[in-house]
């Protein structure tokens, strides 16, 4: 979103239409990334190889970069990709459950009891 408009509600109207759509054709989690290509966040430039989920645990935001925006919007922080778009610049993956899981049906296997017993 340019800076222009952000901050006046198009992107949380954008992401409430992308997931009532995504209920709708029985879709359960979203999935995104955001690049940090700026170093906008604290992993950007860095050598994350040594120790990636302690680099994930701690990114901080350095200056506006969209990671927060998601997480307001009720996304969480899944996981990084080192050097996704060349080295020291990651993508940030974040995943939202849109949907209530599927409750676990029992299968017809011997030994599991039929249903109602």
């Amino acid at each position: 979103m340019s800076p222009a408009h952000q901050r006046q509600g198009f992107g949380r109207a954008l992401l409430a239409y992308l997931e009532e759509r995504v209920r709708e054709r029985g879709g359960l989690t979203l999935w995104l990334g955001t690049d940090d290509e700026v170093d906008r966040t604290s992993l950007g430039g860095a050598e994350l190889y040594p120790d990636l989920l302690g680099a994930r645990a701690a990114i901080r935001d350095l200056g506006g970069h969209p990671y927060e925006f998601y997480l307001r919007c009720g996304f969480l922080l899944a996981g990084v990709v080192p050097d996704a778009n060349g080295p020291g610049k990651l993508d940030s993956l974040m995943a939202k459950r849109v949907s209530a899981p599927p409750t676990p049906q029992r299968d017809a296997h011997p030994g599991n009891p039929p249903s109602g017993v």
